[in-house]
């Protein structure tokens, strides 16, 4: 990018002027290739005394200049040089024309205030002409071309063979349904889940949410839903005195014995005896969960 450097110097001032206005110098982007809807920067740094402030009303303001042109944003800095003061602008147009030829638009000139506690002084930026170029031809046909040269087509859609893809994500979504059934089937979820083969599946689930109320009436809940599925794993009403025969039958939860034991005489302490405190004479809420899942594990272990 070109940048042009102009030095404005104010001629006829006094050196005792009231806003000291010392030098001008824009910095100008490139000065042709432009088309439709591009952007153009300038760059003015202005050199004042170190009192002098810019006057925010005489700023251009951001939005519509003229019918083809725009400033889109305006940016002012000022910092200490030296014994005055340097101010920066940054003024970024867009513009909107669409020449049929090649041709040269002018930016106007813009001019802005300066004031101190003496008094005011005016800086003019001066303006800026670059050369905007046409999207296309005037008269195509003369070239050996048609218009339809200037109005293409959308590119068409490039076509990949999904036909691999579609089969494995079809085979792969079978598989997971069955697996998922078959997990579902293991730990006895819906639609499995009143399988009469897997009660302590079932009563663990009702122990974990009986016992998640809490109190006295959740732990009897809990030792209800355990005592339903020893009822239905034996076949008939299951007692204390029947453990023996009860493991007999179903080995495979012979290795909890001493916790089944335990069980039956909290259960008959809890609901026939004078001590009403959950999980004596030595079961608590913890433990009784824990027996509900290991007797679920030792009953799909055996299936």
């Amino acid at each position: 990018m070109r940048k042009a450097m102009v030095f404005v110097f104010l001629l006829g001032a006094a050196s005792n002027a009231a806003a000291e206005v010392r030098s001008v110098r824009t910095i100008e982007p490139r000065a042709f290739g432009y088309f439709l809807g591009d952007t153009i920067t300038r760059t003015v740094e202005i050199e004042t005394s170190a009192d002098a402030e810019v006057v925010p009303a005489s700023l251009p303001r951001v939005g519509v200049s003229n019918y083809w042109l725009e400033l889109r944003s305006l940016a002012t800095t000022s910092a200490a040089r030296g014994e005055g003061r340097v101010h920066k602008l940054t003024l970024t147009y867009q513009t909107f024309y669409a020449p049929i030829d090649p041709r040269k638009m002018t930016i106007p000139a813009v001019e802005i205030a300066f004031r101190s506690a003496g008094g005011s002084e005016t800086v003019s930026i001066p303006s800026f002409t670059f050369l905007m170029s046409p999207l296309r031809e005037i008269f195509p046909e003369k070239s050996g071309e048609t218009s339809e040269t200037f109005l293409r087509p959308d590119a068409p859609v490039e076509l990949r063979k999904s036909g691999g893809l579609r089969t494995t994500a079809l085979l792969l979504g079978i598989l997971a349904g069955v697996l998922g059934l078959l997990l579902a089937r293991e730990f006895a979820w819906w639609p499995f889940q009143r399988r009469p083969a897997r009660p302590f599946s079932r009563a663990a689930r009702e122990v974990g949410r009986a016992l998640t109320r809490g109190g006295a009436d959740g732990y009897r809940a809990a030792l209800l839903a355990l005592h339903r599925a020893f009822d239905t794993a034996a076949g008939h009403r299951l007692f204390a005195s029947d453990v023996s025969e009860f493991l007999k039958a179903h080995p495979e939860h012979d290795a909890t014995r001493p916790h089944v034991e335990r069980f039956f005489a909290t259960s008959r302490a809890v609901f026939f005896g004078e001590r009403q405190t959950p999980g004596d004479p030595g079961l608590p809420s913890h433990e009784l969960r824990d027996l509900a899942s290991r007797l679920a594990r030792e009953e799909r272990a055996a299936r």
